[in-house]
C-alpha cells in the first residue's frame, strides 16, 4: 500500500475528463429512463450547497454482481487461548460470539478452541473441501498468537513448544497453506480474518526478531483481513473480547453494510480506541459484492437514489473538508465507508488527528511493496517548478502529439500549474482547466493506493456556457507492474477504470500507471471510449521526461524539452513517375483530412487543447 500526499496525476496530460458541448450527441442505442424531473440549480449556487439534484438521463456503470444471496455459506472459527506460556484472556469467548454472529447471518459454522497443531490442520482441510464440494462463500476466523518468519505467517496451536527458528514450521499452521487450500476450491468468495498479531508466546524460550504478522496479498475472490498492521501487535483487550473482535461484532451484522464497509468501520473504530496504536489492515482482491445481511428491499437504489445521495455528500463535504471537526468526519465515514468523498474524508482525519498529537503506527516493511519495504512509504510531493513532458499517440489515427506543464504555485488544496491556466487538487485531480471548465471536487487519484482496493468517483463539470455535466467512474489498483517507457523504468500501480457520461451515454475505459513513490503524477495513462457501439477514441499517453526542482532530471531518456508542438504522421514520401508523353503530369490528389472523433463529451481528446504549446 502506498499513502499518497501529493497530487498522482500530472494535471495537464489528462485536461478535461468528460465535457459535453451543448450539441453533443447521445447514444442512439442506450436506453435511458424517464429524466428526473426536477430543475438543475443554477451553476454558481452549487458550490456552496451542491444540493439541488441534476437530471440523470442515463443509468450509472453496474457495480459488482454480488454473491448470490442462496450461495451456501461455511465458517471455520478458531480461538486459542491456553498457550503454556503467554495465555490469553479473550480467544475462545471472540470464537463462539463470532461463530454465534456467523449463524445469525446464515453460515454453517464449525468452531475449534485451544486446537492442537493436528486438529488445526485437519479443520482446515475438511473445511477447504466442503468449500469447493459445495462452491460456498467460506469465512475463516482465527483469534490467538501469530507470528511471522521470512515474510510468512504461522497461526500458533496450543501445543506448539518452540525453541527456535527451526521449529516454527513443524509446530505451527502456516497461513500460506489455508490460502493455498481455499484458492484450489475455486468456491466464489473466501474471507480470512485474523486477530492473530498478539505479543511473543513463548517467553524467553523463543524472541521472535519481528513482531505481529506481515502483509501478504489476497488471491482472487480472496479479502485478507489482520487485526492491525504489518509488523504490529494487536492488543488483547481489556473487556470480554479483543480489541478488534468487539467491533467486529458490533459490525458485522449491519443489514445492508458491504463487507469491505464493515471492515472500514472496524478499522476506525479500533484506531479511534487505541490512539493511532492499532490500526487493522485489509488485503482484498474481491471481485463482487457481498453482504452479511443483505440490504433490505427498501434501500436499494437506483440512479435516481444515487444522485441524490451523491449531491448530498459532496454538499456535506465541501463544507468539512476545510472544517477541524473530527467528530463530523468520523460520522460521515461511517455513514459513508465506500463514499465517493470517503478517501479524502480519511485522510482529512489523519491530518487531524495528527495535528491533536495522535502517533499512529507505521507498519514494517513488505516484500510486496516496491517502495524500499516500507507500504507507508513518503512519497514524491509536488514542487513549485516540476515540469512534465508526455507523448501522445493516437492509437486510432497514428498521430503523435506532445504536452508539457510546469508547476508554478502551490496554494492550500491546489496545485497550480502554468501560471493558473491549469488547476489541480493535491491528489491531481482537475478543479480548473485553461477552457474555463471547473469541477467539484471528486477522488480519482486518491491519498492512498492499496492492492485490490475499490473506490468511487463521481463529479460535476460547469462548461463555460454554464451547462453541467454528471460524470461516474468505478475504479480499482489492479495490480502492481514493473513497466519500462521513454521515461525510465517504474514500480507501478495498474488503475482500471470504467466510466461514464450520464447525459451522452459515451463510456470510457481508462487505465492509469501511477507511481507516487518516483513522479508525483501519473507514468502512462491509456484511454478507450465507446459512444454506443463506436469506438470513436483511443489514445496512450507516456512521460517522456520529469525534471526536479533544482535542476534534477528522474528520467534516463534524451527527450528535447523543446518537443512540444503536435508530431503528425506524414505520409510516404513517393515522387510521381516522369511523364513518358507530351501530355502533361497529372498532380497528386490531395489528402483527405482525417475527420475529428464525434464529440462524446470525454477528454482528453486526441489533441486537447493545450497539448500543442509549452505553457512554461
Amino acid at each position: 500500500m502506498v499513502r499518497t500526499g501529493s497530487a498522482i496525476l500530472a494535471a495537464a496530460a489528462l485536461a478535461c475528463w468528460f465535457m459535453v458541448s451543448s450539441n453533443a450527441p447521445a447514444a442512439d442505442d442506450v436506453k435511458k429512463p424517464p429524466p428526473v424531473s426536477v430543475k438543475p440549480a443554477p451553476a454558481a449556487a452549487r458550490p456552496a450547497t451542491a444540493s439541488a439534484p441534476l437530471a440523470v438521463t442515463a443509468p450509472a456503470p453496474p457495480p459488482a454482481a454480488g454473491i448470490d444471496a442462496r450461495t451456501p455459506r461455511l465458517a471455520l472459527v478458531i480461538g486459542n487461548a491456553a498457550y503454556a506460556q503467554q495465555p490469553l484472556k479473550n480467544p475462545t469467548r471472540d470464537a463462539r460470539e463470532i461463530g454465534a454472529r456467523l449463524e445469525r447471518a446464515g453460515f454453517k459454522v464449525t468452531t475449534r478452541l485451544d486446537a492442537t497443531r493436528q486438529q488445526f490442520l485437519d479443520a482446515i482441510a475438511a473445511f477447504a473441501r466442503e468449500a469447493g464440494e459445495k462452491k460456498a462463500v467460506a469465512v475463516f476466523f482465527f483469534a490467538g498468537h501469530g507470528l511471522q518468519l521470512n515474510w510468512r505467517n504461522f497461526l500458533v496451536p496450543v501445543d506448539a513448544k518452540i525453541r527456535g527458528v527451526a521449529d516454527i514450521q513443524a509446530q505451527t499452521v502456516d497461513l500460506g497453506a489455508l490460502v493455498t487450500a481455499l484458492s484450489r476450491a475455486r468456491n466464489p468468495l473466501n474471507l480470512i480474518v485474523l486477530d492473530a498479531c498478539r505479543d511473543n508466546p513463548f517467553g524467553k524460550d523463543y524472541l521472535t526478531e519481528d513482531k505481529g504478522l506481515t502483509q501478504i496479498d489476497a488471491p482472487p475472490g480472496t479479502l485478507l483481513a489482520y487485526a492491525t498492521s504489518p509488523g504490529i501487535v494487536a492488543a488483547d483487550g481489556e473487556g470480554d473480547n479483543g480489541l478488534y473482535t468487539e467491533n467486529l461484532l458490533r459490525e458485522i451484522l449491519v443489514p445492508g453494510a458491504k463487507v469491505e464497509d464493515v471492515f472500514k468501520r472496524v478499522r476506525l473504530s479500533v484506531r479511534r480506541t487505541s490512539k493511532g496504536a492499532q490500526v487493522p489492515w485489509e488485503s482484498t482482491s474481491l471481485e463482487d459484492d457481498f453482504f452479511f445481511v443483505p440490504p433490505p428491499p427498501e434501500q436499494k437504489s437506483g440512479p435516481e437514489q444515487a444522485q441524490r445521495e451523491f449531491e448530498a455528500d459532496l454538499a456535506q463535504w465541501l463544507q468539512l473538508r476545510q472544517a477541524g471537526d473530527v467528530a463530523a468526519l468520523e460520522a460521515f465515514l461511517r455513514a459513508r465507508p465506500s463514499g465517493k468523498f470517503s478517501e479524502f474524508a480519511d485522510r482529512r482525519l489523519d491530518e487531524l488527528l495528527k495535528a491533536q498529537g495522535e502517533r499512529t503506527v507505521r507498519p514494517a516493511g513488505t516484500p510486496q511493496c516496491a517502495c524500499a519495504g516500507n507500504p507507508y512509504v513518503e512519497e514524491q510531493a509536488y514542487r513549485v517548478g516540476d515540469r512534465f513532458l508526455y507523448q501522445v499517440r493516437d492509437q486510432l489515427r497514428g498521430s503523435f502529439s506532445s504536452f508539457s506543464d510546469t508547476v508554478t504555485r502551490l496554494e492550500g488544496e491546489d496545485v497550480i500549474f502554468n501560471r493558473g491556466t491549469l488547476v489541480t487538487d493535491r491528489y491531481g485531480n482537475l478543479t480548473r482547466d485553461p477552457d474555463g471548465r471547473k469541477w467539484t471536487p471528486y477522488q480519482f487519484f486518491i491519498p492512498e493506493y492499496k492492492l485490490g482496493k475499490r473506490w468511487q468517483a463521481q463529479f460535476i463539470v460547469t462548461e463555460p456556457s454554464g451547462e453541467d455535466v454528471n460524470v461516474t467512474f468505478n475504479l480499482r489498483a489492479a495490480s502492481r507492474e514493473r513497466i519500462t517507457l521513454p521515461g525510465g523504468t517504474f514500480d507501478t500501480y495498474r488503475i482500471e477504470a470504467d466510466g461514464r457520461n450520464l447525459k451522452t451515454g459515451a463510456f470510457v475505459t481508462r487505465i492509469a500507471w501511477v507511481a507516487p513513490e518516483t513522479v508525483p503524477g501519473y507514468v502512462a495513462l491509456e484511454q478507450r471510449i465507446r459512444l454506443g457501439d463506436q469506438l470513436v477514441q483511443s489514445d496512450r499517453t507516456e512521460l517522456q521526461e520529469f525534471r526536479r526542482t533544482g535542476g534534477s532530471t528522474v528520467t534516463p531518456a534524451a527527450v528535447p524539452a523543446t518537443t512540444v508542438a503536435p508530431r503528425p504522421v506524414a505520409a510516404p514520401a513517393v515522387a510521381p513517375k516522369p511523364a513518358t508523353s507530351p501530355a502533361p503530369a497529372v498532380a497528386p490528389k490531395p489528402a483527405v483530412p482525417t475527420p475529428p472523433p464525434p464529440d462524446t463529451g470525454f477528454w482528453p481528446k486526441a489533441q486537447p487543447p493545450h497539448f500543442s504549446t509549452d505553457h512554461n
